[in-house]
Protein backbone atom coordinates (compact mmCIF):
# COMPACT_ATOMS: atom_id res chain seq x y z
CA UNK A 1 0.00 0.00 0.00
CA UNK A 2 1.50 3.63 -1.12
CA UNK A 3 1.77 5.79 1.97
CA UNK A 4 -0.34 9.02 0.65
CA UNK A 5 1.71 11.18 2.80
CA UNK A 6 4.58 10.17 0.47
CA UNK A 7 3.08 10.72 -2.14
CA UNK A 8 2.27 14.38 -1.69
CA UNK A 9 6.32 14.73 -0.75
CA UNK A 10 6.54 13.26 -4.09
CA UNK A 11 4.13 15.43 -5.83
CA UNK A 12 5.69 18.62 -4.04
CA UNK A 13 9.35 17.52 -5.15
CA UNK A 14 7.97 17.37 -8.90
CA UNK A 15 6.63 20.34 -9.08
CA UNK A 16 9.39 22.27 -6.65
CA UNK A 17 11.85 20.08 -9.92
CA UNK A 18 9.70 21.73 -12.42
CA UNK A 19 9.78 25.18 -11.57
CA UNK A 20 13.64 25.00 -11.40
CA UNK A 21 13.55 23.12 -14.51
CA UNK A 22 11.65 26.32 -16.07
CA UNK A 23 13.58 28.88 -14.58
CA UNK A 24 16.95 27.17 -15.97
CA UNK A 25 15.57 27.14 -19.33
CA UNK A 26 15.91 30.68 -19.47
CA UNK A 27 12.82 32.01 -17.83
CA UNK A 28 12.40 33.38 -14.69
CA UNK A 29 9.35 31.79 -12.39
CA UNK A 30 7.65 34.61 -11.92
CA UNK A 31 6.59 38.39 -13.45
CA UNK A 32 7.68 39.75 -10.12
CA UNK A 33 11.35 38.00 -10.00
CA UNK A 34 12.06 39.26 -13.49
CA UNK A 35 11.47 42.89 -13.49
CA UNK A 36 13.41 42.82 -9.95
CA UNK A 37 15.94 41.38 -11.56
CA UNK A 38 15.87 43.65 -14.38
CA UNK A 39 15.36 46.56 -12.44
CA UNK A 40 18.67 45.57 -10.26
CA UNK A 41 20.78 44.44 -13.47
CA UNK A 42 20.05 47.30 -15.49
CA UNK A 43 18.74 44.09 -18.14
CA UNK A 44 16.27 44.39 -20.67
CA UNK A 45 12.80 43.16 -19.72
CA UNK A 46 11.53 40.55 -21.90
CA UNK A 47 7.91 39.21 -21.61
CA UNK A 48 6.59 36.71 -23.50
CA UNK A 49 2.65 36.30 -23.31
CA UNK A 50 0.71 33.34 -24.45
CA UNK A 51 -2.06 31.04 -23.12
CA UNK A 52 -2.77 27.47 -22.43
CA UNK A 53 -5.22 27.67 -25.20
CA UNK A 54 -3.75 29.17 -27.81
CA UNK A 55 -2.22 26.89 -30.17
CA UNK A 56 0.16 28.88 -31.84
CA UNK A 57 1.60 29.30 -28.27
CA UNK A 58 1.78 25.16 -27.54
CA UNK A 59 3.86 25.16 -30.78
CA UNK A 60 6.26 28.00 -29.77
CA UNK A 61 6.46 26.23 -26.39
CA UNK A 62 7.60 23.03 -28.32
CA UNK A 63 9.34 24.29 -31.56
CA UNK A 64 10.98 26.65 -30.15
CA UNK A 65 11.18 27.19 -26.30
CA UNK A 66 12.63 23.64 -26.32
CA UNK A 67 16.19 24.48 -28.08
CA UNK A 68 19.30 24.71 -26.20
CA UNK A 69 20.27 28.09 -28.49
CA UNK A 70 17.14 29.58 -27.62
CA UNK A 71 17.18 28.92 -23.78
CA UNK A 72 20.86 30.21 -24.10
CA UNK A 73 20.62 33.36 -25.75
CA UNK A 74 17.46 34.25 -23.41
CA UNK A 75 20.27 34.37 -20.69
CA UNK A 76 22.67 36.00 -22.37
CA UNK A 77 21.72 40.31 -21.07
CA UNK A 78 18.27 39.71 -20.82
CA UNK A 79 15.94 39.33 -18.37
CA UNK A 80 12.92 37.09 -20.06
CA UNK A 81 9.70 35.75 -18.18
CA UNK A 82 6.63 33.94 -19.94
CA UNK A 83 2.98 35.60 -18.84
CA UNK A 84 -0.30 33.14 -19.18
CA UNK A 85 -2.94 35.46 -20.33
CA UNK A 86 -5.90 33.55 -18.51
CA UNK A 87 -3.80 33.55 -15.42
CA UNK A 88 -2.38 36.90 -15.24
CA UNK A 89 -5.21 39.22 -16.80
CA UNK A 90 -3.59 42.16 -14.53
CA UNK A 91 -0.61 42.22 -16.93
CA UNK A 92 -2.03 41.73 -19.95
CA UNK A 93 -4.51 45.07 -19.46
CA UNK A 94 -1.00 46.70 -18.04
CA UNK A 95 0.88 46.00 -21.10
CA UNK A 96 -2.43 46.11 -23.60
CA UNK A 97 -1.85 42.67 -24.42
CA UNK A 98 -5.30 41.78 -26.73
CA UNK A 99 -3.59 38.61 -28.27
CA UNK A 100 -1.23 36.28 -28.33
CA UNK A 101 1.60 34.66 -28.45
CA UNK A 102 2.97 38.73 -28.00
CA UNK A 103 6.76 39.38 -26.74
CA UNK A 104 7.25 42.94 -25.43
CA UNK A 105 10.52 43.90 -24.32
CA UNK A 106 11.04 47.04 -21.47
CA UNK A 107 14.53 48.65 -22.00
CA UNK A 108 15.40 50.33 -18.56
CA UNK A 109 13.95 53.41 -17.98
CA UNK A 110 11.73 53.30 -21.22
CA UNK A 111 8.20 52.66 -22.40
CA UNK A 112 7.59 48.96 -23.19
CA UNK A 113 7.88 47.82 -26.55
CA UNK A 114 5.79 45.14 -28.89
CA UNK A 115 8.89 43.45 -30.98
CA UNK A 116 6.57 40.69 -32.07
CA UNK A 117 2.69 39.81 -32.75
CA UNK A 118 1.66 36.05 -33.04
CA UNK A 119 3.77 32.48 -33.72
CA UNK A 120 7.65 32.91 -34.45
CA UNK A 121 10.08 30.12 -36.13
CA UNK A 122 12.77 29.26 -34.29
CA UNK A 123 15.41 31.54 -36.75
CA UNK A 124 12.41 34.58 -36.51
CA UNK A 125 12.64 34.33 -32.35
CA UNK A 126 16.28 34.00 -32.41
CA UNK A 127 16.61 37.38 -34.10
CA UNK A 128 14.30 38.82 -31.83
CA UNK A 129 16.47 38.31 -28.98
CA UNK A 130 19.47 39.41 -31.16
CA UNK A 131 18.03 42.74 -31.48
CA UNK A 132 17.51 43.38 -27.97
CA UNK A 133 21.20 44.64 -27.58
CA UNK A 134 22.31 44.94 -23.64
CA UNK A 135 24.66 47.59 -25.49
CA UNK A 136 21.15 49.92 -25.80
CA UNK A 137 20.72 49.93 -21.92
CA UNK A 138 21.70 53.56 -20.52
CA UNK A 139 22.43 54.78 -16.74
CA UNK A 140 23.10 50.92 -15.98
CA UNK A 141 23.88 50.13 -12.45
CA UNK A 142 27.25 48.63 -13.37
CA UNK A 143 30.87 49.93 -13.23
CA UNK A 144 30.65 53.62 -12.20
CA UNK A 145 34.48 54.36 -13.46
CA UNK A 146 33.75 53.46 -17.11
CA UNK A 147 34.20 56.00 -18.91
CA UNK A 148 30.80 55.09 -21.55
CA UNK A 149 28.93 55.13 -18.35
CA UNK A 150 30.62 58.57 -17.24
CA UNK A 151 29.40 60.33 -20.08
CA UNK A 152 25.80 58.61 -20.40
CA UNK A 153 25.27 60.48 -16.76
CA UNK A 154 26.20 63.73 -18.09
CA UNK A 155 23.90 63.31 -20.69
CA UNK A 156 20.88 62.88 -19.10
CA UNK A 157 18.21 65.15 -19.15
CA UNK A 158 15.91 65.75 -16.11
CA UNK A 159 11.96 66.76 -17.87
CA UNK A 160 10.09 69.35 -15.54
CA UNK A 161 13.05 69.56 -12.98
CA UNK A 162 12.37 66.25 -11.13
CA UNK A 163 8.61 66.97 -10.40
CA UNK A 164 6.16 64.19 -11.25
CA UNK A 165 4.46 64.84 -15.06
CA UNK A 166 1.45 62.56 -14.14
CA UNK A 167 0.13 64.45 -11.25
CA UNK A 168 1.03 68.02 -12.76
CA UNK A 169 -1.00 66.94 -15.90
CA UNK A 170 -3.32 64.94 -14.50
CA UNK A 171 -4.17 66.84 -10.99
CA UNK A 172 -2.38 70.29 -12.02
CA UNK A 173 -0.28 69.01 -8.54
CA UNK A 174 3.46 70.06 -8.09
CA UNK A 175 4.70 66.97 -6.52
CA UNK A 176 8.33 65.96 -6.79
CA UNK A 177 9.36 62.74 -8.48
CA UNK A 178 11.46 59.73 -6.81
CA UNK A 179 14.85 59.14 -8.68
CA UNK A 180 14.16 55.30 -8.26
CA UNK A 181 10.85 55.47 -10.53
CA UNK A 182 11.90 56.91 -13.63
CA UNK A 183 11.00 56.45 -17.39
CA UNK A 184 12.56 58.00 -20.30
CA UNK A 185 10.79 58.78 -22.90
CA UNK A 186 12.36 60.89 -25.86
CA UNK A 187 15.88 61.22 -24.34
CA UNK A 188 14.21 63.33 -21.52
CA UNK A 189 14.02 61.67 -18.20
CA UNK A 190 11.16 62.14 -15.89
CA UNK A 191 10.61 61.24 -12.27
CA UNK A 192 7.53 60.06 -10.86
CA UNK A 193 5.54 59.73 -7.36
CA UNK A 194 4.48 56.42 -7.42
CA UNK A 195 4.56 53.28 -9.39
CA UNK A 196 1.28 54.23 -10.63
CA UNK A 197 1.85 57.24 -11.64
CA UNK A 198 4.83 55.37 -13.82
CA UNK A 199 2.51 52.85 -14.96
CA UNK A 200 0.23 56.11 -16.42
CA UNK A 201 2.74 57.44 -18.03
CA UNK A 202 4.24 54.39 -19.66
CA UNK A 203 0.70 53.71 -21.20
CA UNK A 204 0.10 57.22 -23.07
CA UNK A 205 3.77 59.37 -22.34
CA UNK A 206 2.13 61.80 -24.84
CA UNK A 207 -0.04 63.21 -22.41
CA UNK A 208 2.14 63.37 -19.91
CA UNK A 209 5.01 65.16 -21.18
CA UNK A 210 4.96 69.03 -22.29
CA UNK A 211 4.99 70.33 -26.43
CA UNK A 212 7.86 70.71 -27.92
CA UNK A 213 10.16 68.59 -24.97
CA UNK A 214 9.68 71.16 -23.20
CA UNK A 215 11.08 74.26 -25.67
CA UNK A 216 9.98 77.71 -25.28
CA UNK A 217 7.11 77.86 -28.48
CA UNK A 218 7.73 81.30 -29.11
CA UNK A 219 11.44 80.55 -29.70
CA UNK A 220 10.82 78.44 -31.79
CA UNK A 221 8.42 80.16 -34.04
CA UNK A 222 10.94 83.34 -34.29
CA UNK A 223 13.83 82.14 -34.36
CA UNK A 224 13.56 78.37 -35.16
CA UNK A 225 15.90 77.38 -32.09
CA UNK A 226 15.38 75.18 -29.25
CA UNK A 227 15.62 76.79 -26.07
CA UNK A 228 14.26 75.24 -23.04
CA UNK A 229 11.24 76.73 -21.12
CA UNK A 230 11.58 76.79 -17.06
CA UNK A 231 8.55 75.53 -15.45
CA UNK A 232 8.18 78.34 -13.00
CA UNK A 233 6.80 80.25 -16.44
CA UNK A 234 4.66 77.32 -17.85
CA UNK A 235 1.54 77.26 -19.21
CA UNK A 236 -1.67 75.16 -19.97
CA UNK A 237 -3.26 75.86 -23.56
CA UNK A 238 -5.96 73.18 -24.90
CA UNK A 239 -4.71 70.84 -22.37
CA UNK A 240 -0.97 70.73 -22.81
CA UNK A 241 1.87 72.20 -20.95
CA UNK A 242 4.13 74.72 -22.95
CA UNK A 243 7.55 76.23 -21.05
CA UNK A 244 8.92 79.44 -21.94
CA UNK A 245 12.11 80.78 -21.39
CA UNK A 246 10.87 84.48 -20.05
CA UNK A 247 7.90 85.87 -18.69
CA UNK A 248 7.66 87.98 -22.03
CA UNK A 249 7.51 85.42 -23.95
CA UNK A 250 4.79 83.19 -22.30
CA UNK A 251 2.68 86.65 -22.05
CA UNK A 252 3.32 86.99 -25.66
CA UNK A 253 1.92 83.58 -25.98
CA UNK A 254 -1.21 84.31 -23.95
CA UNK A 255 -2.12 87.09 -26.55
CA UNK A 256 -2.42 84.43 -29.40
CA UNK A 257 -1.61 80.81 -28.82
CA UNK A 258 -2.68 79.90 -31.88
CA UNK A 259 -0.08 81.32 -33.68
CA UNK A 260 2.60 79.39 -31.74
CA UNK A 261 0.36 75.93 -31.42
CA UNK A 262 -0.68 75.62 -35.18
CA UNK A 263 2.48 74.57 -36.31
CA UNK A 264 4.48 71.37 -35.10
CA UNK A 265 8.50 71.38 -35.04
CA UNK A 266 10.15 68.64 -34.99
CA UNK A 267 12.45 68.65 -32.08
CA UNK A 268 14.98 66.18 -31.52
CA UNK A 269 16.84 65.74 -27.99
CA UNK A 270 19.74 66.14 -29.26
CA UNK A 271 18.92 69.82 -30.31
CA UNK A 272 18.71 70.17 -26.17
CA UNK A 273 22.49 68.62 -24.95
CA UNK A 274 24.40 71.28 -23.06
CA UNK A 275 21.27 73.24 -22.08
CA UNK A 276 19.08 72.81 -18.25
CA UNK A 277 16.09 71.26 -18.96
CA UNK A 278 13.70 72.17 -16.51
Amino acid sequence: MVNRNSLLVATLAILSTATQVRASEGWYPTFEDAQAESERSGRPLLIHFHATFCGPCRQMAQQVFSQPDVQRQLRDGIVAVEVDVSERRDLAGQFGVATVPRDVVVMPGQAPKTLAKGFQSKAAYLRLLASISPDEVRFAATDKSAPNQQLAVQEKIIGLDGFCPVRLMRDREWISGREDLAETHRGITYYFSSSAERQEFRRTPEEFTPENLGCDPVVLYSNLRAVTGKIKYGAFFDSQLYLFETVENRETFKENPLKFTRIRHAVKVDDLKGQRFN
